[in-house]
């Protein structure tokens, strides 16, 4: 068998063959991967018609974003180092986000529609501080926006919305007393009125000077009009477990209601709110109640029952 028939052979071969193939499909893979991830940047113009319209839509507050970025094959938006100015340059900012991740129906700008299929953040931080006389909380729409009688030029829908590693804090300076929600996961969905789900874990309420307390939290809630409807909120906090409902008005924030069920483990309670006294105390008790949080102050009320309950013997 002389070389040019067995180098013949060789090339008839299954095996080449069968490599052969797989480094095609392989490349082509590659190749597809490579366009789906590919990646450009719209540059400062588009970076800076971008904020200039999400300022205007807070009513003034300062938006900034680090990176505009459009997906060649998938149409996805991103939008990296976002966030919303503090009430003043030098405050902390109101809210960052590292990553948002946006698919667009481009089909339905011609009709001055924007909606938005879906939404991915990821990193994110959300501040909201209150003072005496005022709050950090920016005010929503432009001025045309309030006016009902006017048509709006354009309306926006989300369909879908995931949010997750992020983290709320709320700060009165005034009382004072805070609460932090940490590693926030939120759902949103629109089938076709918004409905979401929320959680939370190690979080922290401070009250004064008192024991900093853990929390933990789910709640399933609806969403109509500037309206936050919780339908369910279960939380465990340091020393009681709560069912409550709710209703949130963040057109008027920090205007929100709340009706509680609790289950009060009294021993915990001394220890937190009275952890300098030396006197002893024994047994759980059941709350019943509404908090009001509104501007200017809060209210909580309700009734305690207990079957036992003992200080010191």
């Amino acid at each position: 068998m002389n070389v040019l028939t067995r180098f013949r052979q060789v090339r008839h071969h299954w095996a080449l063959h069968l490599t052969r193939r797989s480094v095609m499909i392989a490349a082509a893979i590659l190749a597809s991967v490579a366009v789906s991830t590919l990646t450009i940047d719209l540059g400062p113009a588009a970076r800076k018609y971008a904020e200039e319209y999400g300022t205007k839509g807070l009513r003034g507050r300062p938006v900034h974003i680090g990176r505009l970025s459009l997906k060649i094959l998938s149409g996805h938006v991103i939008v990296e180092n976002f966030s919303i100015e503090g009430l003043k340059p030098d405050d902390r900012p109101f809210f960052r986000a590292a990553t948002l991740d946006v698919t667009l129906d481009w089909a339905t700008l011609a009709h001055r529609e924007v909606t938005i299929g879906t939404v991915e953040m990821t990193d994110w931080e959300m501040l909201v501080e209150r003072w005496e006389d005022h709050v950090s909380f920016p005010k929503f729409g432009s001025g045309e926006d309030q006016d009902s009688s006017k048509p709006r030029k354009w309306t926006a829908t989300v369909k879908w919305l995931h949010a997750y590693r992020g983290q709320f804090t709320y700060d009165d300076h005034e009382r004072p007393w805070s609460a932090v929600a940490r590693n926030i996961d939120l759902t949103v969905a629109n089938p076709p009125a918004y409905t979401g789900e929320a959680t939370f874990t190690g979080g922290t309420v401070t009250i004064q000077d008192f024991v900093p307390m853990w929390a933990n939290m789910h709640a399933r809630f609806r969403i109509d009009k500037g309206r936050v409807h919780l339908d369910r909120i279960d939380l465990d906090t340091d020393g009681a477990t709560s069912v409550a409902t709710g209703d949130v008005d963040f057109t008027n924030w920090p205007e929100q209601t709340y009706q509680v069920k609790s289950r009060v483990r009294f021993p915990r309670m001394r220890e937190i709110f009275f952890g300098h006294e030396t006197w002893r105390v024994t047994g759980d008790g059941d709350f019943t109640g509404v908090f009001h949080l509104f501007k200017g102050g809060h209210d909580l009320h309700g009734t305690f029952t207990s079957p036992i309950a003992a200080v010191n013997d």
